[in-house]
């Protein structure tokens, strides 16, 4: 559940977009056929790539009691039953937040939600059915213009995936420990030899 979680993210951050102008962006060599480029040109891409979401910078586990406190006003959704209700209603906004719901494959239940802050929209935040906040996007770069990307903490500090925007179609998905899961584009979900292994419904 956890893996098909991460997954998913990336379209909430780009449904969420809803601002932007989609051009299309081109990073380096980096086009919309993945599965046409050699393994060198594949290769050299997701290194491109790696190097931004995990510079210097990157910050792979914070300390728990501090990253908890960090948001310890927000550890629990208080208006939990009209975000839930209205994200499962399909709802995409609720008063001053964004709101997505996200469904287990086959199943009409919704049991995450999640909220962007309208006078915040460079984080994102992650609750269960109950209001229980289990993650929050950190948003860098021009968003919601192209390109940007995310990193995803679980509340106890640690990193549970990277994900670079390329454009609405097109992302590139990373593990906490900075391994290549895939690229999305449109609905195909490829690895990094071009195969592909997933497909989405939407983008």
């Amino acid at each position: 559940m956890k893996k098909i979680f991460i997954f998913l993210f990336a379209l909430f951050i780009t449904q969420l977009a809803v601002f932007a102008d989609y051009e299309d962006f081109y990073y380096g060599n980096v086009e919309y056929n993945w599965d046409k480029l050699t393994q060198t040109e594949r290769d050299s891409s997701i290194a491109q790539i790696y190097s931004i979401l995990f510079g210097n910078e990157c910050v792979i586990k914070y300390q728990k009691k501090e990253f908890k406190a960090q948001y310890k006003d927000l550890l629990k959704d208080k208006l939990v039953k009209e975000h839930y209700y209205a994200a499962a209603a399909g709802r995409k906004e609720w008063g001053n937040v964004n709101l997505a719901a996200f469904y287990p494959p086959k199943s009409t239940r919704m049991y995450m939600y999640g909220i962007q802050y309208k006078d915040d929209l460079m984080k994102n935040y992650y609750y269960d059915a109950l209001g229980h906040l289990r993650y929050v996007d950190y948003i860098y770069g021009p968003y919601p213009d192209f390109p940007y990307y995310s990193r995803q903490y679980r509340i106890n500090g640690k990193m549970a995936g990277a994900i670079y925007f390329v454009s609405k179609e097109c992302q590139y998905v990373f593990t906490p420990k900075g391994e290549f899961k895939g690229l999305w584009y449109k609905k195909n979900f490829y690895d990094k030899e071009g195969k592909t292994i997933m497909k989405r419904s939407t983008y």
